[in-house]
Formats: C-alpha cells, structure tokens, sequence
C-alpha cells in the first residue's frame, strides 16, 4: 500500500481531521474546531475508525472535558479502542462550526450522537416561520373584518327640501341629477 495517497489524518466527506489519538492521551486544542470521538471498527475504509459523536469548540463553547461527555477516566469504554481526532478550524465562529458538526451527524449518524440536538434549530426556524405567516394571516382576516363591516354601513342620506307650506323662505338647494 502506497502511503503517499492517503492524506494524515482521518477524512470524514470533505474534511480531513489530524491523526487519532487514544481518549487517555488527547489534550485540548488552544484553537477552536470540530471533534470527533471513534471507535476502531475494520469494516471503514480507508482508515479503520467509525465516528460515535461530533462536537464542536472555540472561544464562545464551553471549554471541553479531555474525556467524552459521561465517559471519566474511570469509565470502562476509556480502557477500549476509543480515539478522538480534531478538525481545527482557527479565526472561525460558532456557527461555521456548528455548521460542519450538524452537516456530519446528518452524514454520517453516529451512534452517541442525539439526532434532536441537529434538528431542534431547524425545527425552531419552522416553528418562527409557522409562527410569522400565522400573524401575517391574521392582520389579513382584521383587514377583510373590518372591510365587510364598512358594507353594512347605512349609506348617508342627502339633505332634503322640507315637505309642506312653509312660512319662511327656505334657500333652494343645489339641483341634483336625481
């Protein structure tokens, strides 16, 4: 096997993350970036890692435990073939991050990942969506409301000439079409 066509590191679609390193020897990166817990499995090619879990960290996300989220070192899955390996992405901001690990977990679905933390943003952009045309829609029935009140309106009525003898001279009004 030629070693020069494989780039260091693992590839996961178009992004490559530096080589993995067991979970007991993993130190935090000083620059923000995407993360990536493994598992040692031969069936994934070319490198034998399958991905368990996708997280992201910079300078606006919690500084990260050296070890999985509910794994201590005393943990038994730290003693096993669990191996972390980084993407950094220096100078980027939470949302490009959160960008790559959502576009991943949507690739890939590993396995300790929670499908719900990819899809609550898109259900809430929905849910504002839903919520604004629902507005939208009652301004539209208050203006029809108020339109159909304005036919049931009486019409005005025209003054009128007085009917009978009248004893003082009355101004003749201005001749209508009528």
């Amino acid at each position: 096997m030629n070693l020069h066509l494989l780039p260091p590191g693992v590839r996961f679609d178009d992004y490559v993350f530096t080589e993995a390193q067991h979970i007991t020897q993993w130190v935090h990166p000083r620059c923000g970036g995407v993360l990536v817990v493994l598992a040692r499995n031969a069936h994934w090619a070319p490198k034998p890692f399958e991905p368990l879990y996708f997280e992201e960290f910079g300078n606006s996300s919690p500084q990260l435990d050296p070890h999985v989220p509910g794994m201590g070192p005393r943990h038994p899955a730290a003693s096993a073939d669990i191996f972390i390996a980084v993407l950094p992405m220096p100078f980027s901001t939470a949302s490009e991050r959160c960008s790559v690990r959502d576009h991943l977990i949507r690739a890939y679905n590993p396995a300790w990942q929670k499908l719900s933390s990819v899809a609550a943003p898109e259900l809430q952009r929905k849910l504002d969506e839903l919520e604004r045309k629902s507005g939208e829609q009652t301004h539209q029935l208050q203006l029809l409301v108020a339109m159909m009140n304005k036919l049931f309106e009486p019409l005005p009525v025209p003054p009128r000439r007085p009917i009978g003898f009248l004893t003082q001279p009355v101004p003749a009004a201005p001749k209508s079409d009528y």
